[in-house]
């Protein structure tokens, strides 16, 4: 609402009256305004290089896969061990619609979906609802597309062991895309009928699917409840679709719809180390916790944010894989798990699947109202309701993480398949002397599994300032046989903070098309290199910080300290309304040319030298 007008004036207020209004009219069941729902996804950056994979214990050979820890959380791999996925089952995926001509797709993959944006400047397709739910772009000229439905789907069924991109958690599944998002995001009334549709039942479009979906992925929604939604919901769930939605992404518990209506699961979103995402909202209607991650951090050490990484695409037409992280990264995980526990067990119904998801989940989480950690080799195998033949060793945790403070952490593996795994060796790479790891005294052993628990212990007056990371690799062997199974776990530990130095720091809030500057604070060691902008004008920035030792104006050239927020290799735009922002903390590294932060992220040109403010900026109206 625009704070400048009285509540009575505004058109919104008159929307809600007239709603009211006409709902209190003979012959009517309900009537609500419209509202505009959004995709949950909250970060888009840069392509992942082609670095070798990390070695995981059931592995696929797509390129990035060695990047996709999240799968790897999630117990996704050693599901594979039971099923990949089949044919006969059907995910919908009710988004902004896809690229379906990315190569890390299939053609063969689809199946007959729909564009149900009824609004053709929403739609930006030159039309309003039609048969064809290819993604043309939601951006506009301040704003690069998403390709928001192209990720989720990609999560849920890129192509696999294709020796390309991504792996997709269901190898086989088919995808229906219905769109539903478009420029400024979408109506309740056509992601109603697009759940309709989904479901074959009747819908605004008039056209049913040759066949239901099994499974529904929603990345999107919004705050309060929708009489209209929630009957959609209702319905597409008593006709047998299994309804899978994002929490939100508004760090709150103010429920969140559709996620929030009891006929849908709704998903929130972890970070690496299993802990809440910081964005994540953390309501008491959220069933299941899954993989979202978190883009300003790298807990694993593999020089990526910890995003969650899928199919992607830009408005050049170009197509590649990028990290995104929200609770519209974490609904695909439970989706496309859904769809593999239906291949296991095609009987099953949508409610028995959904029983299955909440009773099979990871143990030793902390999550919001005692929430529960999407485990798919757990609910796989339950729904298989048999035991595969090899070995599956699984880790309690797919990271550790000393902190600042801590000494000591612990680690046990379990083999939930056959056979019996028996510990070989461990090793630690690369050298860290401050790490030591020894099996439990005596050594703990769990069924099927010889020397199950293991203590990591670090001696602080080692490390290093500032972050300290390296990987331990614990290899079992299958007794009887030659065959190995290594996991590897990233360790973390935080070393005291770096001596301060005496430079002055300029920070610097930058318009992320111009790149000109138009607010800046500075800041040094007296103040503990505390910094406050203020009159900054409400807009989108870039902000970066550095030093200007040789007194050129400009901040990030050869032999300055440079940081950007949050990360310097992976910046972030920053929204800034008329409220107060805080807790934006920025990492300073040394600059060696050429400048890191050439192409800081693909929804930008390539970075000039940025310039402190020689004088107080002038006003800009935004």
């Amino acid at each position: 609402l625009d704070d400048a007008q009285p509540l009575e004036a505004t058109a919104e207020y008159a929307t809600a009256m007239a709603a009211i209004a006409i709902e209190d009219a003979a012959g009517i069941l309900d009537a609500e305004p419209n509202y505009r729902f959004q995709h949950q996804g909250i970060a888009k950056v840069g392509n992942a290089a082609k670095p070798t994979p990390t070695p995981l214990p059931i592995t696929a050979n797509d390129t990035y896969f060695g990047f996709q820890w999240h799968l790897t959380q999630a117990n996704v791999p050693q599901a594979w061990s039971v099923t990949q996925g089949s044919a006969n089952t059907i995910v919908a995926v009710i988004d902004t619609g896809i690229k379906a001509s990315h190569p890390d797709f299939a053609a063969g993959r689809f199946v007959a979906g729909f564009d149900m944006i009824s609004d053709p400047t929403t739609a930006a397709d030159g039309d309003g609802r039609d048969a064809n739910p290819d993604d043309p772009g939601d951006g506009s000229a301040l704003q690069p597309s998403s390709y928001h439905g192209t990720h989720v789907a990609g999560t849920i069924g890129a192509n696999t062991n294709n020796s390309l991109g991504v792996a997709g958690i269901d190898w086989n599944c088919k995808l229906m895309i219905v769109r539903v998002l478009g420029r400024g995001g979408g109506s309740l009334d056509d992601i109603a009928n697009g759940i309709l549709f989904a479901a074959r039942l009747t819908n605004a479009s008039g056209t049913l699917p040759a066949q239901r979906a099994d499974i529904v992925n929603m990345s999107l929604g919004g705050p309060g409840a929708s009489t209209v939604l929630t009957n959609a919901c209702n319905a597409a769930n008593t006709a047998g679709c299994l309804l899978v939605a994002a929490a939100g992404n508004d760090n709150t518990n103010t429920p969140f719809s559709p996620a929030a209506t009891p006929s849908v699961l709704s998903v929130g979103a972890v970070d690496l180390a299993r802990q809440r995402a910081p964005y994540s909202n953390f309501n008491s209607t959220i069933d299941l916790w899954a993989p979202g991650g978190d883009m300003s951090a790298d807990l694993n050490g593999d020089q990526r944010p910890d995003g969650v990484l899928s199919n992607s695409a830009n408005d050049q037409g170009q197509f590649f894989f990028e990290f995104e992280n929200g609770t519209s990264m974490a609904s695909p995980h439970v989706a496309g798990v859904a769809a593999l526990i239906k291949s296991a067990n095609p009987a099953l119904t949508n409610s028995q699947i959904r029983a299955l998801l909440l009773a099979n989940t990871q143990a030793g989480v902390s999550l919001p109202n005692q929430g529960r950690l999407l485990d798919a080799l757990a609910a796989v195998q339950a729904a298989a309701g048999s035991t595969p033949s090899n070995p599956i060793l699984v880790a309690s945790a797919t990271s550790i993480d000393f902190g600042s403070a801590a000494t000591t952490q612990t680690i046990d593996f379990s083999n939930r398949g056959s056979g019996t795994l028996v510990f070989q060796t461990n090793s630690v790479s690369p050298a860290a002397p401050w790490l030591q790891i020894a099996q439990a005294n005596p050594p703990v052993n769990g069924t099927g599994i010889t020397g199950s628990q293991f203590v990591l212990t670090i001696n602080r007056s080692l490390l290093a300032t500032g972050t300290n990371q390296t990987q331990a690799t614990f290899q079992y062997l299958q007794q009887g046989t030659a065959n190995a199974f290594p996991i590897t776990v990233p360790v973390v530990a935080q070393g005291s903070a770096p001596p301060q130095s005496q430079d002055t720091v300029f920070v610097i809030a930058v318009d992320p098309n111009t790149f000109e500057t138009l607010g800046q604070a500075q800041t040094d060691a007296t103040s503990q290199f505390a910094w406050t902008m203020t009159s900054v004008p409400p807009g989108t920035y870039l902000i970066a910080a550095g030093t200007d030792r040789n007194n050129d104006n400009f901040i990030n050239d050869a032999g300055e300290l440079f940081g950007m927020w949050p990360l310097l290799d992976t910046p972030l735009e920053l929204t800034v309304g008329p409220s107060t922002v805080t807790g934006l903390d920025i990492v300073l590294q040394a600059v060696t040319p050429p400048p890191p932060l050439l192409q800081a992220s693909s929804n930008h040109k390539p970075m000039p030298r940025l310039r402190r403010l020689t004088a107080a900026p002038q006003e800009v109206q935004r």
